[in-house]
């Protein structure tokens, strides 16, 4: 199968949405694919319909598929709309995988109109949809109608988290063993409003009575949310218990799950939530937010408040950081939650299955 992947940038870029898609592409390859990525310039989002797109797309022969992330909708507006109805025999098929929809993320999110419009041009032009989770398949439907969406959930056991813990100082995962320090709670995700890190330090700003560190992982993607971010730690007499690390490779991220003892994720909306899936796997006690597929994601673990309630948030987080026996047991349940949650090869295999009849 000759498959043309469509991305923004290059898949090499640390998030969310770019591990799922290169992992994928990896099994796909492996299986004896010939998956060529196509990676587009990101412009300022009101000007993705103006991008001048790579002949590239344009010259289809050959191909069986074009995978499209979704996240490049505003860029391929108008590439969507012009292609031919009626799947004309030959053409590849539009294939759509949807991470979240832009026009799903709750406020304040500039341009919501444009991208329902945008989002919903691309899905209408797709032949078929691969979601993350059900409920961004639900989410597809309620804005584009009956579409075919085959849901493939991501994989939890990228980083090698589970193995002996190495010399020099660090834990199993959880480990609470020959620790005398403050609880090490762990955050990770890019800095964007979405990630909800301002709340997460507004609900630590009141537990300053406690022993923890926050350490957070993650790429400074809108700047002037990291200041803010900062700002929160200064006004709330924060600083020298929370560190930013930046982003992390694969290593030293497994490296800091293995150090952690909690894990926050404080997300405002999530189309699933691979690190929470990742955490779980570690068997790390979590909170979270039960915003968009989270509770999905955590089926039935973890300590979940409504999105928003910072008051239940910070109760359960309280409890984790005072607790080391209410501790040890959630981490039970997050690695009995593991034993349930797919692996990457089982998400591979369910994208591939999903391609060949969209294609067949």
């Amino acid at each position: 199968m000759r498959i043309l992947w469509v991305v923004y940038g290059s898949l090499d870029r640390l998030s969310g949405g770019n591990l799922y898609d290169r992992l994928v592409v990896d099994h796909l390859r492996a299986g004896g694919a010939q998956v060529e990525v196509l990676g587009l310039p990101q412009p300022p989002y009101p000007l993705g319909p103006l991008q001048a797109l790579p002949a590239r797309l344009r010259r289809e022969e050959g191909l069986e598929a074009i995978v499209a992330d979704e996240l490049t909708h505003p860029s391929l507006f108008r590439w969507a709309g012009a292609r031919p109805r009626g799947r004309p025999r030959g053409r590849p098929r539009l294939v759509t995988l949807v991470h979240h929809l832009r026009s799903c993320e709750p406020p304040p999110v500039a341009w919501r109109a444009l991208a329902r419009v945008w989002e919903r041009r691309l899905l209408a032009a797709s032949d078929a949809v691969i979601a993350n989770s059900r409920a961004t398949a639900a989410a597809v439907r309620e804005l584009a109608g009956d579409l075919p969406v085959a849901i493939c959930p991501p994989g939890c056991d990228r980083l090698a988290l589970l193995q002996p813990a190495p010399a020099g100082g660090e834990t199993a995962a959880g480990g609470e063993e020959a620790y005398g320090g403050p609880v090490r709670l762990l955050a990770t995700g890019n800095l964007i409003h979405r990630k909800g890190y301002d709340l997460l330090l507004r609900v630590l700003a009141g537990m300053t009575d406690l022993p923890w560190e926050l350490r957070i992982s993650g790429r400074s993607v809108d700047r002037r949310f990291a200041g803010r971010l900062r700002s929160l730690v200064r006004r709330g007499g924060l600083g020298g218990r929370v560190r930013f690390l930046g982003e992390l490779d694969t290593e030293l991220l497994a490296g800091e799950y293995r150090r952690a003892q909690v894990f926050v994720f404080p997300s405002r909306y999530e189309g699933y939530g691979i690190s929470l899936a990742e955490a779980a796997f570690a068997g790390l006690p979590f909170v979270a937010f039960a915003a968009g597929a989270v509770a999905e994601a955590a089926r039935g673990g973890g300590l979940l408040a409504a999105p928003g309630d910072l008051a239940g948030f910070g109760a359960h987080l309280r409890r984790l950081i005072a607790e080391p026996a209410f501790r040890q047991e959630q981490a039970v349940l997050s690695r009995e939650l593991a034993r349930g949650l797919p692996r990457w090869r089982d998400t591979g295999r369910a994208f591939q299955a999903a391609l060949e009849a969209a294609c067949g």
